[in-house]
């Protein structure tokens, strides 16, 4: 991407941008790579770059998390492997196994969760996780990097060697500190270590009289440290074994350095891989706490920025407490140019500079915090004048730089340009800086570029408003509170409040009226106009949001009412249920009462059987319509089961869950999982795999 001029970096406050993300950063090279940053223009790179941190995005909102990356630094290592004979210190081994082991687990994670790490998976394919090394270096090293005695058979004789001729010295010393001490040549400071020796402190006026080896005196001469002569034949032959410790410690090492320096283009791809996944996790950690998303990326010249929140903003406001108004603006190829107008301090600035970032961040791999449906298209050039650019060296005033830019500006500006005007037309003669601005904008306009500008000349506000491609907007400000409301409003232009906000800062009314008089008619109606029309537009606005408050209520009262009727639906069929079955009771009990004054009135045998058959029928018939009744409770029961059991075979599952088969009291716990099937660990040591409507949490119940 062309950047015009170099500085806007600064201007735009991307550099902070990219400190902020650095900061999320572990590795030496995602740290580095961050703070390098720089947009690009190519279309697949940058889709590239937004998938893979969306991706790593996508793992947090999951409620997952990558395992740790290691922070090691194999450069140094790395190049001492292409030595002959070149041997590794304890604390670089342990850096290798370290990352080794990192890239190992984040390799697995990403296997494990392909559904949401398709493109980031791809980085690990060609190297599969290597097991051999952090094994290697575990044998010969501990935790802390010694090397552990039984990392050869030779190395684990000289150390038991060195124990017993060491516990032999302790002995030989203590004796002789004891004797000398029994005689009263010793001094304060019993003992002491010279050239890894230990040593008596004998008072000075003793020295002739303790047989060994002087080493040294104290500062005052008071004291002379002694190495006693029954200790030197132990102590010169615990000081070979500790050269033979070294020697064989080294040859070690060696070997160790040789298996390594096999691998080293293994190593080399594992740290880069592990680099480019902390750059891309960096970036993924800042939008999760910017609260960013991947808006649609589009190759039709169209920005639909939606609740856009600039984040250096609203790291600055939080000191303060404050609140960041989300920028709304739209950009197309029929209304390419928003020229932005209104008073000082009310935001103009910041909406153009929010713009810019946002283009500087997309096309840089990062995620934006705007509402997911917002859409940007990728550009070629970002042209800015932006600030004062006054340079002593090159013996430019600050006018002279804005015409020099907006020479680079005229001579590149094309289609695939965003450009970005801060108080556009300033730095000259009002009148006559006002009418080149003019003839820049139409120029700019013919070139089909985009851009924003921002302006307090009413001259620039009327050419907008009347040239194809190019529409006013103006930054909202309340006209009684005299108080910027820093909302991007496009359609009509507004006033500075030059006046109204002199007035508010305690200039004297006579001024503020002589100055008044001394305007062009002209120019003073056209800004009572803005004012006037920007002060209904606030009103409307007012009116607006009470409007809609009251409509919510009235909804909320709509939903109240509708809960309230299906209630009292509910509560009218439940009644009119027990009213038919109570009619139906009713019914059976006057045939039973009819059979039984039958019976009652049988005279003879052959009618009291026809009460009889009409009993059984009557039975029948009854028995026949409960039957009805109870498949219809029945089939209600098990459509509510079903319903039941489809909502907790749909519950997402993580590795790690417990879970049990539907239908089985055992439990297990997934272990793994492949695309549709996962493998379940049950506790018996028995691994089985099942597709996700064959079990459920094994805290839920059916």
């Amino acid at each position: 991407m062309l950047i015009y001029p170099n500085d806007i970096i600064e201007h735009l406050e991307f550099t902070d941008v990219r400190l902020a993300v650095a900061k999320y950063a572990v590795t030496k090279m995602g740290k580095q790579a961050l703070l390098d940053l720089l947009p690009v223009d190519d279309d697949r790179e940058i889709e590239h770059a937004l998938t893979e941190v969306n991706e790593a995005l996508s793992i947090y909102q999951s409620e997952r998390a990558f395992p740790a990356m290691s922070a090691a630094d194999l450069t140094e290592p790395l190049s001492l492997l292409r030595i002959k004979n070149a041997v590794l210190e304890p604390d670089q081994f342990l850096d290798v196994k370290v990352l080794v082991e990192s890239y190992n687990r984040l390799h697995r994670f990403t296997e494990t969760h392909l559904e949401y790490l398709p493109t980031i998976q791809l980085r690990f394919r060609a190297f599969p996780p290597n097991l051999e090394i952090p094994q290697a270096i575990d044998r010969v090293l501990e935790r802390n990097g010694t090397v552990k005695s039984n990392a050869s058979p030779e190395l684990s004789k000289i150390r038991t060697q060195l124990s017993r001729k060491r516990s032999s010295a302790d002995r030989l010393f203590y004796k002789a500190v004891r004797k000398y001490e029994n005689l009263g040549f010793v001094g304060d400071v019993k003992e002491g270590v010279h050239d890894d020796r230990r040593t008596i402190g004998v008072l000075a006026g003793f020295k002739g009289r303790v047989n060994g080896l002087l080493h040294g005196a104290s500062n005052k001469h008071s004291l002379v440290f002694i190495e006693p002569g029954e200790c030197i034949e132990i102590n010169n032959e615990v000081a070979m074994l500790v050269d033979d410790e070294k020697r064989e410690v080294r040859r070690i090492l060696r070997e160790l350095t040789q298996l390594l320096a096999l691998h080293q283009d293994e190593l080399k791809a594992f740290s880069r891989i592990m680099g480019e996944v902390d750059f891309i996790h960096a970036k993924a950690r800042y939008a999760l706490a910017e609260e960013a998303c991947l808006p649609h990326v589009n190759r039709e010249g169209v920005w639909e920025i939606k609740d856009g929140i600039n984040p250096v903003l609203r790291h600055f406001h939080k000191t303060k407490n404050r609140n960041v108004i989300p920028l709304e603006l739209t950009l197309d190829p029929e209304q390419r140019i928003v020229v932005i107008s209104g008073p000082n301090a009310g935001g103009k600035s910041i909406a153009l500079k929010t713009v810019g970032l946002f283009q500087m961040m997309l096309q840089s791999g990062l995620l934006l915090p705007v509402h997911p449906s917002s859409t940007f298209p990728i550009i070629k050039k970002v042209l800015a004048d932006i600030g004062d650019s006054q340079s002593i060296e090159n013996e430019l005033s600050t006018y002279s730089s804005k015409l020099e830019k907006m020479k680079e500006f005229l001579r590149t500006a094309d289609a695939e340009t965003l450009f970005l005007i801060d108080e556009f037309g300033s730095g000259s003669d009002p009148d006559l800086g006002a009418v080149l601005a003019q003839v820049f904008l139409k120029s700019l306009n013919r070139k089909k570029a985009y851009g924003i500008a921002t302006t307090h000349y009413n001259s620039i506000k009327s050419l907008a408003a009347s040239l194809p491609g190019v529409r006013n907007g103006s930054m909202l400000f309340n006209g009684e509170t005299l108080e910027p409301e820093y909302a991007l409003q496009i359609g009509q232009p507004g006033s500075s409040y030059t006046f109204e906000v002199a007035e508010r800062a305690g200039i004297p009314k006579g001024l503020i009226t002589s100055a008044r008089k001394r305007l062009k008619e002209g120019t003073r109606a056209l800004d009572e106009l803005l004012v006037n029309l920007q002060k209904e537009r606030h009103a409307l606005g007012q009116e607006r949001e009470e409007t809609a408050n009251r409509l919510e209520e009235l909804e909320q009262m709509k939903a109240k009412q509708s809960a309230q009727i299906r209630k009292l639906e509910d509560k009218i069929q439940k009644q009119s249920q027990a009213n038919a079955d109570q009619n139906d009771q009713l019914m059976w009990g006057k045939r039973f009462e009819s059979l039984v004054k039958s019976w009652d009135k049988a005279t003879n045998r052959q009618m009291r059987k026809g009460v009889l058959d009409r009993f059984q029928q009557m039975m029948s018939d009854r028995s026949g319509e409960v039957k009805k009744v109870e498949q219809k409770k029945l089939s209600k029961a098990q459509k509510q089961k079903r319903a039941k059991l489809k909502r907790l075979t749909s519950e997402d599952i993580k590795v790690g869950d417990k879970v049990k088969l539907i239908n089985s009291k055992q439990t297990g716990q997934v272990v793994e999982i492949k695309k549709d099937k996962y493998v379940i660990a049950y506790d018996n040591g028995i691994s089985t795999t099942a597709e996700r409507d064959k079990f459920i949490l094994a805290n839920r119940r059916l």
